[in-house]
């Protein structure tokens, strides 16, 4: 298993009214979208070149909002060297994490494009020994209640509802049309997939993953690792690196990795 703390740095936090339409960030400031550009009011770092880990889907679903946000420079590159023979049309690939020289000057931040939670977990732990920041980015559909914090490096897909006081860790992945109520905290590395929906005071773990449109009632902590299938209603706490499918949901053994 590969694990590595947040790095340290003031997250965002949004005030009491709320904030839909947050921008891409390096993390140290509060941010908010205005039209014609982005704003800094506390004085923040806002990226203009974007490297980002993972050229497939999740890749391209974080190279829209850095977009949207204006980032200006958007590269990809491969956790590793590509196989050889192995041909991609688009997007081009700069490189890999094993080998930076070519691609790593100049840039700002990093983000981690990767789907596998390890896999991210792997490329973010690599990113930072690099000396790459982490990117926070948030699609301007994105809506955040008051106190939400989203910590550096978090991911917050479009149509995403991120609840009062909700804390998201970085490298976790709040995926599109996902809500996380009151007082949810989802740790590094976690994924909560497209569609899911998490009652108040519920606890991801490191790691976690919650797979498309699962639910989880309130209060109910998921172990770091865990898997819980797509379309599962977790009614019970869930034990680290367990999986867990059906209505409502029990157990299928250990999750793989």
């Amino acid at each position: 298993m590969c694990s590595s703390p947040a790095p340290r740095g003031r997250p965002f936090v949004a005030p009491a009214y709320g904030s839909p339409g947050l921008c891409a960030s390096l993390g140290r400031s509060r941010m908010r979208r205005e039209r014609g550009g982005l704003s800094t009011p506390g004085g923040g770092t806002v990226m203009r070149r974007l490297v980002i880990v993972g050229a497939g889907d999740h890749g391209r679903v974080l190279a829209d909002i850095a977009r949207s946000a204006g980032v200006e420079w958007i590269s990809f590159v491969e956790p590793g060297p590509m196989p050889a023979g192995s041909v991609r049309a688009a997007p081009p690939i700069e490189g890999d994490l094993d080998h930076p020289d070519a691609w790593l000057p100049g840039m700002d931040a990093f983000a981690v494009g990767l789907g596998d939670n390890r896999r991210r977990a792997a490329a973010w732990a690599r990113c930072l020994e690099l000396g790459l920041r982490p990117a926070t980015l948030v699609h301007p559909s994105a809506i955040l209640l008051g106190g939400a914090e989203l910590q550096e490096g978090a991911q917050v897909c479009a149509a995403a509802v991120i609840g009062v006081d909700a804390v998201v860790a970085g490298n976790a992945i709040i995926n599109t049309a996902a809500s996380i109520d009151h007082d949810v905290r989802v740790e590094l590395h976690a994924q909560v997939g497209p569609g899911c929906h998490l009652a108040g005071r519920v606890v991801v773990g490191e790691g976690a993953f919650l797979g498309t449109g699962a639910a989880v009632t309130p209060g109910r902590q998921i172990g770091a690792w865990a898997t819980v299938g797509a379309g599962a209603v977790v009614i019970d706490d869930i034990a680290e690196g367990s999986k867990v499918g059906g209505v409502p949901a029990r157990s299928l053994g250990q999750a793989s990795g």
